[in-house]
């Protein structure tokens, strides 16, 4: 069975949306963590049991992912 979730990223802030493994609660290699820009939304399909993470990045955290690039 197939889950949609819609993640919208009101307010100017991305959502980072990771795919985890229900059972030991580690991020997904074969499913990556996709951002959703301020502002706008995105279906998310959820299926296998897999479990999602859900993280409303702060602006501190989008300076340190700039500085790195």
């Amino acid at each position: 069975m197939t889950t949609t979730v819609i993640v919208k990223a009101n307010h100017g802030w991305p959502v980072d949306v990771t795919p985890r493994d229900p059972k030991t609660g580690e991020a997904l290699d074969h499913y990556p963590t996709q951002r959703v820009e301020p502002n706008t939304e995105r279906m998310v399909h959820v299926h296998s049991g897999m479990d999602l993470l859900i993280h409303e990045v702060q602006p501190d955290e989008i300076k340190s992912d700039d500085d790195g690039a």
